[in-house]
């Protein structure tokens, strides 16, 4: 193994850890482009270590729309299952669950899998850590969408007047 490719799984098992641990704690949330800073931080270390990399024949552009597809659909699944409310104070507030969790594992895991599988049989430009870390910038992204749009949409309640 290359020092190159042991600096890039260094740095994905950090993101990943540290995107575990975000979403398990409960968080305000804020409207603005700002919110997406974590997917934008992801593409940005993904482009920059080969994840924009363009692939070459029929199986590697399929290796890379299966990633996205996948993607797109647990980040719609996380936005719609992450818990959303109201606090107290009239924040709207989000927290992740044990399968909101379980299901960012899951997407990592199978696209590191897609990625040594890529490898294996000579479709290095198909796959790659960087491509790892822009699906999940990706993922990251619609989940914000959904959990931003699901939490401004929900109503205070009433809270009675006192005197």
């Amino acid at each position: 193994m290359e020092r190159t490719q042991i600096i890039e799984i260094v740095v994905v098992i950090a993101l990943m850890a540290f995107s575990v641990y975000k979403q398990t704690q409960r968080s305000e949330v804020k409207r603005g482009m700002g919110v997406f800073l974590i997917a934008i931080v992801y593409a940005a270390i993904g482009a920059v270590t080969g994840g924009l990399a363009v692939p070459t024949g029929g199986a590697a552009w399929l290796l890379l729309g299966s990633g996205a597809v996948l993607s797109l659909i647990v980040g719609l699944a996380r936005g719609y299952l992450t818990r959303v409310w109201i606090d107290a104070d009239g924040h709207r507030m989000s927290q992740g669950t044990a399968l909101t969790v379980g299901l960012f594992i899951a997407l990592v895991a199978s696209k590191v899998g897609l990625t040594v599988f890529a490898g294996y049989h000579g479709y290095q430009s198909a796959s790659g850590f960087g491509q790892v870390l822009v699906v999940v910038a990706v993922m990251i992204a619609v989940q914000e969408y959904i959990v931003r749009r699901r939490a401004f949409t929900l109503q205070p309640a009433s809270v009675p007047a006192t005197v």
